[in-house]
C-alpha cells in the first residue's frame, strides 16, 4: 500500500502538504497540488480509510454529479436513479458543482480516490464555461472508472452517454408542427450552449433540408430580422426560452400566427398561440438504463458500457 510518506518523498514536500493537496485544500499552491495529484495517481495511491473501513474497498454509493438543484428535470432523474440504485443495494449521493469549473475539476479528481463506486454526471448548462475538464474526463475513461454522462453530456469525450434519441424526438415534433402548414420554421436551439442543444439543432437542420418552408436559426444575441411569413413555427428546448424570445421580438411577431414546439412541459397558458406541442423525454427509462449499465460495470470490471445509449421519447402531446 502506498503511503503519504512515500508520495511526499517523491515530491520533495512534507507529509502534511501531501495530505492537504489530496483533499484539494486551498492553502496548497496550485502547481504543488497538481504535482502531488499526478504523483499519487502514478503511484496508485488509495486513501487508507477506503481500504480499511469498507469491505472489499466498496462504498455501495454512487455519486450523482450535477450543476445545481434548480432544474426540475434533474430532480426527476435523481429520483428515478435513487430508486433504481436502492433496489440494487446502492445509495445515491447528490453532489453539486454549482456550474463552476474549478469545483467540477475538484470533484472529478476526487473520483480517483475510492470515495464512491461510480458516478452519473449531468453535464454543464453551458460547456463553454468548462475549458479544462476534458483531460480529467478522459482520465476517468482511461482508468476504467465506472462513470456515465446522463442526459446532458460533454463534447468530444469517449465517456459513455445515456441520453434521449434527439434525432427521433425532433423528427416526431417537427412532423406535428409541419402538419399545421407553416410559412416559416424558427429554431432557438443554441448549439454553442451544450450538447443537447447542439444535437437538437443539428437534427433539425438535417430534417429541414428537403422541406419547402424556410428555416431560420435565432439564438443568443442574434438580431437578424425575422423572415416573412404569416404562420410561424417556433422550436426550443423549453417554455422559458420561447417566452424570452417572444418578449424580445414582440414587435416583429405582431399579427403573426405562432405554433410552438418544446420539450418536456408547457406550464403557462397556450393563448394566443395556434397550437403548442410538447415532446416528453422518458427520464425514468433513461435513469433505468444508466443505472443498469453502471451497476453492471461495477460488479464486472470487464463489462463494456456502450459509448452511446439513446432512449426514445415517451410521448408527444398537444397542450390546450
Amino acid at each position: 500500500m502506498i503511503r503519504l510518506k512515500e508520495i511526499a518523498s517523491e515530491c520533495g514536500v512534507n507529509v502534511s502538504t501531501v495530505s492537504r493537496a489530496l483533499k484539494d485544500d486551498p492553502r496548497v499552491k496550485a502547481d504543488t497540488k497538481t504535482k502531488i495529484h499526478a504523483m499519487a495517481s502514478r503511484m496508485g495511491y488509495t486513501p487508507n480509510w477506503a481500504a480499511q473501513s469498507l469491505k472489499g474497498g466498496k462504498t455501495n454509493t454512487i455519486w450523482f454529479l450535477i450543476a445545481d438543484l434548480f432544474n426540475p428535470l434533474t430532480a426527476q432523474l435523481a429520483t428515478h436513479c435513487s430508486h433504481e440504485l436502492a433496489q440494487a443495494g446502492f445509495d445515491l449521493s447528490v453532489i453539486l458543482y454549482h456550474n463552476n469549473q474549478d469545483r467540477y475539476a475538484h470533484l472529478l479528481r476526487r473520483l480517483h480516490f475510492g470515495i464512491t463506486d461510480g458516478t452519473l454526471i449531468i453535464g454543464s448548462h453551458n460547456f463553454n464555461y468548462f475549458k479544462k475538464r476534458g483531460e480529467l474526463i478522459n482520465d476517468l475513461q482511461e482508468r476504467s472508472f465506472p462513470a456515465i454522462f446522463l442526459d446532458r453530456f460533454e463534447r468530444e469525450t469517449d465517456l459513455p452517454i445515456v441520453t434521449t434519441h434527439h434525432f427521433a424526438a425532433i423528427s416526431a415534433l417537427l412532423k406535428n408542427l409541419l402538419g399545421e402548414s407553416p410559412d416559416l420554421v424558427i429554431n432557438l436551439f443554441d448549439s454553442g450552449k451544450n450538447m443537447v442543444e447542439f444535437s437538437r439543432r443539428q437534427a433539425l437542420s438535417v430534417l429541414m433540408k428537403d422541406k419547402p418552408q424556410p428555416h431560420q436559426s435565432l439564438t443568443g444575441n442574434q438580431t437578424d430580422q425575422i423572415l416573412p411569413g404569416k404562420k410561424i413555427v417556433v422550436l426550443a428546448s423549453s417554455e422559458i426560452r420561447v417566452k424570452a424570445f417572444l418578449e424580445k421580438r414582440s414587435p416583429e411577431l405582431e399579427n403573426r400566427e405562432l405554433i410552438i414546439g418544446v420539450f418536456d412541459h408547457w406550464l403557462g397558458p397556450t393563448t394566443p398561440f395556434l397550437k403548442v406541442f410538447v415532446c416528453q423525454q422518458d427520464f425514468k427509462q433513461m435513469a433505468y438504463q444508466a443505472c443498469s449499465l453502471l451497476i453492471s460495470r461495477i460488479k464486472n470490471p470487464t463489462f463494456e458500457i456502450p459509448t452511446r445509449t439513446q432512449i426514445p421519447h415517451k410521448a408527444m402531446l398537444q397542450v390546450s
